[in-house]
């Protein structure tokens, strides 16, 4: 879904008159942080849905500790980039989604019936065995429940998936960011720094 939201974002913000250009001009700071972050995430979330999990297999038990090191880095990664507006909110979305794994032993409550609504039925019967590593069933005894994924899109939209308030609001916040950053005044970009990889 977030891949949606910053597509959809980039079109209104062209519609609006936005430049991507002015992307060029962005200074966020050790940006490396935000990808490795993000690409751990990403990781941990897909080995949940590919056809072989015993191809993973030796990733899953460290499944917990690769989780706190990418909350670690986008928390840093967000943190000391605050001054753009827009991270505030994409910093609470994270907060949300990391709470409800801390209080449910490090896994993302999902609902059932999403996975079945979404043609999963197979990956919901192993998340009640307990073999999805990053997922665990949304049960009566789930804590802070509300913030597990229990928001879906379903078809006919033609990406129908489950998500979480943390998610939206976390898409709320990429979106805002890229409409923050190009509606920016060009003079303003002009006197900015551009991407800083490596930091200082």
């Amino acid at each position: 879904m977030f891949i949606e939201v910053i597509i959809l974002s980039l079109i209104i913000g062209f519609i609006r008159g936005g430049k991507i250009s002015r992307f060029k001009g962005v200074n966020f700071r050790r940006m490396w942080i935000l990808i490795l972050a993000l690409i751990i995430q990403y990781f941990l979330i897909t080995m949940n849905f590919v056809e072989e999990l015993s191809s993973f297999e030796s990733v899953f038990k460290f499944t917990r500790e690769l989780s706190i090191i990418s909350y670690i880095l986008l928390f840093v990664g967000i943190l000391i980039n605050l001054r753009y507006r827009s991270l505030w909110i994409v910093l609470s979305g994270s907060i949300m989604n990391f709470l409800v794994m801390i209080l449910n032993g490090w896994k993302r409550p999902i609902i059932l019936e999403g996975l079945e609504l979404l043609g999963l039925e197979d990956f919901g019967f192993l998340l009640e065995q307990g073999k999805l590593p990053l997922y665990t069933p949304l049960v009566e005894k789930t804590k802070l429940a509300v913030l597990g994924d229990i928001m879906l899109v379903s078809k006919p939209y033609p990406f129908p998936h489950v998500f979480s308030f943390g998610d939206f609001i976390i898409c709320l916040g990429l979106f805002t960011l890229i409409q923050e950053i190009m509606m920016l005044e060009d003079k303003k970009t002009g006197s900015m720094v551009q991407f800083d990889f490596m930091g200082r």
